[in-house]
C-alpha cells in the first residue's frame, strides 16, 4: 500500500508541555512502514501532534487528562460551537477576565462551553502550562498573552474531521491493556521524569506521574510486546529509563527544552524506543 502521509497535516489547537511539533519530521523516521495498515493507539495524547501529522484510518486516543479529553470530545462533536464561544472569550480578554473564567472552569461540568474555556485559559495561562493542585483544580497564573491565539474555524473543524474515525476516552494506560492487539502501532508520549529541578512534566493530573507510573509503564510495554503489536515511545534520556528498555531499540534525539519551571530552554537529550526497524524511512534526521 502507498504510504497515505498527509499532505495537509494539522497542526495541534493547544499548547502542551512537552509537545511534539517541532519534532515531528524527526519522529517520521521511526513510523512504521505499516502504520496504516494498523489500528493507531496513543494512551498519552496531550496535543496529538504525531496522530494529527499521520492522520490514520482508525485509532483510540486516551489521556489520564480528563479535562483535556473532554475538550477534544466536544470538538469532535460541535467545533462551531466552541469557536463560537471562543470569539465570546477573545472579545473580553484580559488579565482580569482570565481569572474569573479559571474561577468558572474549576466549578464547571464538560460541556462545548467548558472545553472553550479549557482553550481559552492554555492560550493565554502561564507557558501554555496545564496543571492541577490536588483537588483536581486548574491553577496556572496568567500568562500576559494577549490577544490570546485561539485556534481559527477552519483548524477546528479539520480537528473535528480528524477524530470522526477515533475513539475517545479518559483512562490511564493501564486499563488499556485487555485492548491491545498484534494489529496495533502504539505510540507512548508519557510524562517524563524530571531532568533537573522541578518538571511540570509529571503535574498533569492530580495524581502526578512519578517513578513508580514509568515502572509500571514499562511493564505495560512488555506486555503489549509479546501481543506482537508494535510501539514507538519518546522518553526522558535518564538512566532509568535506559534500563528499564535496554533489549529495545533506543535512539537518541538532541531536542531545546525548559527542563525547569522557569522559561530558560536547554538542549537536552531524548529518547525514541521501538520494538520494531522497519521504518517509514521519512523525515529529517
Amino acid at each position: 500500500m502507498k504510504s497515505p502521509l498527509n499532505n495537509n497535516p494539522i497542526t495541534p489547537f493547544i499548547r502542551w508541555a512537552g509537545g511534539k511539533q517541532k519534532l515531528i519530521n524527526r519522529l517520521l523516521k521511526f513510523v512504521p512502514a505499516d502504520f496504516y495498515e494498523r489500528t493507531y493507539k496513543e494512551p498519552f495524547l496531550g496535543a496529538g501532534s504525531l496522530f494529527f501529522y499521520l492522520q490514520p484510518l482508525n485509532a483510540f486516543l486516551s489521556d489520564a487528562n480528563s479535562h483535556l479529553m473532554n475538550c477534544y470530545f466536544y470538538i469532535k462533536k460541535n467545533p462551531q460551537l466552541i469557536h463560537t464561544y471562543l470569539q465570546q472569550h477573545l472579545s473580553k480578554t484580559n488579565k482580569e477576565y482570565y481569572y474569573k473564567i479559571r474561577d468558572l472552569y474549576n466549578k464547571s461540568i464538560p460541556t462545548a462551553a467548558q472545553a472553550a474555556r479549557f482553550i481559552y485559559l492554555n492560550k493565554t495561562c502561564f507557558n501554555g502550562i496545564f496543571r492541577v493542585n490536588l483537588k483536581n483544580q486548574f491553577n496556572v497564573p496568567y500568562g500576559y498573552k494577549e490577544p490570546p491565539v485561539i485556534p481559527s474555524q477552519s483548524q477546528l473543524n479539520a480537528v473535528h474531521l480528524a477524530l470522526q474515525t477515533s475513539d475517545l476516552c479518559s483512562k490511564s494506560f493501564e486499563k488499556t491493556t485487555n485492548d491491545l492487539s498484534s494489529n496495533d502501532f502504539i505510540y507512548l508520549d508519557p510524562p517524563y521524569p524530571p531532568i533537573n529541578g522541578t518538571s511540570y512534566f509529571t503535574h498533569y493530573t492530580k495524581e502526578r506521574f512519578g517513578e513508580k507510573d514509568q515502572k509500571s509503564l514499562s511493564t505495560y510495554v512488555n506486555a503489549l510486546n509479546k501481543t506482537g503489536a508494535k510501539f514507538m515511545m519518546s522518553n526522558a534520556d535518564i538512566p532509568l529509563i535506559r534500563e528499564l528498555y535496554k533489549k529495545y531499540n533506543i535512539y537518541d534525539l538532541s531536542v531545546t527544552r525548559c527542563i525547569t519551571c522557569k522559561t530558560k530552554k536547554h538542549k537536552v537529550s531524548e529518547l525514541v524506543i521501538t520494538n520494531y526497524d522497519n521504518f517509514i524511512l521519512l523525515g529529517e534526521g
